[in-house]
């Protein structure tokens, strides 16, 4: 097959996409253990261990032919690249009848082990429920390189593809980007008696529920880039780790980095965790290992307030009156900082982050960070 070269002929150099020849269903194997035990009457105890693996995942390749010559090395100097040469790419297009050639091979793994606590206690008029998580999950790419999902970031994104295309496991097995280290969760609710006193008071104050969840979690990790060297690259060949030209920084120092919520004030600067410790790639691909820098934890708690009243002449008829707040503390919630090397935000924390409760839901764009209050009537009968 002969492919367009443009030029006289007025067409442009196409794209090819390909799967390749061992090509394998992903499988999943999940495991867990799980153990109970009763304290008196009124209270339990719970240890649960979850395990998951993964294999024959797939990654879309789309840098097989790239390539960084003298016209590519002369635009990365352009961008402050210095080597005489691109470590890991040839210099000349493996196939130069086309611009981009986009693989789906299959063979990668993931791992997943998570243990979780969970101690409940009932009464007669309240009960509560608390949980904690201690996990670990890790893979060469997430959500099957899909980046638009629940857990993708408002300011960093999700590393799709790999950033060698002619060794895809280099550096790729990291942190998923749903990796939450720690996690607790607390869940209760109060119910009034019907009739406290024999009084009209007594009456008010009976059939109150309150009810509430609290959640609070460690940060999503990321993994900081280099955007102006992979636009570069982009124009021969190159596809980027996130199939848009960008390959990750320089790793110059520090490890157990993580970036907290003070730096999305102005005052406290950038997060040197991130401007001490990354730089513009100088050689070729990225030194750092995928998804090591950790975002601000998490901290959200919703309350429920309502009153019963029951419907005359209908015995199991009740009216239910109340009013539930989203965010209940209107605590400000903060993203990743901007994990881009070139972008002059780079380290600062630029947007906030929604709630998983929220009346507006997880995919409506709309801005559920603040705190919302829901009004509600409930017939029960």
């Amino acid at each position: 097959m002969l492919a367009a070269t443009g030029g006289a002929t007025g067409f442009s150099v196409p794209n090819f996409f390909n799967v390749a020849n061992d090509i394998h269903t992903p499988r999943f194997q999940e495991w867990h253990l799980q153990v109970e035990k009763a304290i008196g009457q009124k209270n339990a105890l719970s240890l649960k261990y979850v395990g998951n693996h993964g294999i024959w995942e797939q990654i879309s390749n789309g840098g097989l032919n790239s390539f960084c010559g003298t016209a590519c090395l002369s635009d990365l100097s352009a961008v402050g690249f210095t080597g005489t040469s691109f470590n890991g790419l040839p210099s000349t297009a493996t196939d130069p009848r086309f611009l981009t050639l986009t693989e789906i091979s299959s063979g990668y793994n993931s791992n997943y082990n998570g243990m979780t606590v969970s101690f409940l206690r009932r009464m007669s008029a309240f009960q509560f429920q608390l949980n904690y998580t201690w996990s670990h999950a890790l893979d060469y790419v997430s959500n099957a390189g899909q980046g638009i999902t629940p857990f993708n970031f408002n300011t960093n994104t999700s590393i799709t593809a790999p950033q060698n295309p002619f060794d895809v496991r280099q550096n790729m097995y990291g942190n998923a980007d749903y990796d939450i280290r720690h996690y607790f969760s607390a869940n209760y609710v109060y119910t009034t008696p019907k009739n406290m006193f024999n009084s009209y008071l007594g009456k008010f104050l009976g059939d109150w529920t309150v009810a509430g969840t609290i959640f609070a979690r460690t940060g999503l990790p990321f993994t900081v880039v280099d955007s102006g060297t992979g636009g570069v690259l982009a124009s021969y060949g190159y596809a980027g780790a996130n199939q848009n030209g960008v390959i990750f920084a320089d790793q110059t120092g520090g490890n157990a980095l993580q970036c907290g919520s003070q730096f999305a004030n102005p005052a406290n600067g950038s997060c040197s965790a991130l401007t001490n410790n990354f730089a513009a790639t100088a050689t070729g691909f990225g030194n750092q290992r995928r998804n090591q820098v950790f975002g601000p934890h998490f901290f959200d708690t919703d309350l429920t307030i309502s009153k019963a009243f029951p419907v005359p002449h209908w015995e199991s008829g009740r009216i239910s009156v109340g009013v539930s707040a989203f965010n209940l503390f209107n605590h400000p919630n903060f993203d990743q900082p901007s994990g881009d090397v070139v972008d002059p935000n780079f380290g600062n924390i630029v947007s906030t982050v929604n709630g998983p409760t929220s009346i507006y839901g997880s995919f409506l764009g709309a801005d559920s960070s603040p705190r919302l209050i829901q009004t509600q009537v409930k017939l029960t009968f």
